[in-house]
């Protein structure tokens, strides 16, 4: 029987078609902000989650540092790939960050909500950095509240400038996106944070722009913040996107995403995706179809 399954399988590998990106796993939304709110003053409003299934549950907070919401009696410019309209399209600003020399890793903006139920957690969102703000920032991951995971340094090219400004323009020409390991996914406690960190050359805090100082002052403003997941469910193992079969999709999957170290596809969660997570998924090829 399994070397009928194995056939099957291996068959399946010469299925390639265009239904190959609509059989991928499916992510579900765990919370989003865009800051978008009729009075970019109400730092209530601001605060809350404009989505996703845990809304209700989840948080910005922040760390040696501070929100600040009134810019001249209006809000703070959103990020330049918010699909808000010119009248509605806001940001969320920090700034007052720790004197030059002190607390790198510590100080930053925390975004809270529980995975519970969820695996593969991707999180997203755009930073812009001032001209004097911390060149580098690391973004870290928790699951305990305690014990922070650094799992990628950004770098700013210039200053006054957006993550997803088109490079040309400064900047990267997308939102951050983060693909975390898999014990971020079914945790209550789940949290990131993006936190200044020092100049790995120099030990002390870089400016974002290049002749420029780098001040308490400088700020960092972050819009377009996303968690999402993909909802665990009982299945047959090896049924990779949680629809109860092993098929073609699930084994797409895998080797989308071979070589990766873990998230989607790490079917036996040993944080990479590789020939074990395919054999998983091969010989239990048609099972629970």
């Amino acid at each position: 029987m399994k070397g009928h399954t194995l056939i099957r399988a291996l068959i399946a590998l010469g299925l390639v078609t265009v239904t190959i990106i609509a059989s991928l796993a499916q992510s579900t939304q765990l919370a989003f902000w865009n800051f978008n709110e009729s009075d970019p003053l109400d730092s209530n409003a601001m605060l809350t989650a404009d989505g996703g299934v845990f809304a209700s549950q989840a948080q910005i907070s922040i760390n040696l540092a501070e929100i600040v919401y009134n810019n001249n009696n209006t809000g703070f410019r959103g990020s330049p790939l918010d699909p808000g309209t010119d009248e509605r399209n806001w940001g969320l600003q920090t700034t007052n960050y720790p004197a030059q020399g002190e607390n790198s890793g510590e100080a930053g903006i925390v975004v809270s909500v529980p995975t519970t139920g969820y695996r593969n957690i991707v999180v997203r969102f755009d930073v812009r950095w001032s001209n004097t703000a911390s060149k580098f920032l690391a973004v870290e991951y928790t699951t305990d509240g305690t014990t922070w995971n650094r799992v990628r340094t950004l770098e700013a090219r210039r200053g006054d400038r957006w993550h997803g400004d088109t490079e040309s323009n400064g900047g990267y020409g997308s939102l951050v996106e983060i693909a975390l390991p898999s014990d971020a996914a079914q945790s209550g406690a789940f949290a990131f944070r993006v936190v200044t960190i020092f100049d790995p050359n120099t030990g002390q805090y870089t400016a974002a722009q290049s002749g420029s100082n780098y001040t308490t002052r400088g700020t960092l403003r972050y819009d377009l913040i996303e968690i999402l997941g993909e909802p665990v469910q009982d299945g047959p193992e090896g049924d990779v996107n949680g629809d109860g079969c092993v098929d073609d999709a699930d084994l797409l999957i895998v080797l989308f995403n071979f070589g990766n170290p873990g998230g989607q596809g790490d079917v036996n969660n040993d944080e990479i995706v590789d020939d074990a997570d395919l054999l998983i998924v091969l010989f239990s090829f048609g099972a629970g179809c």
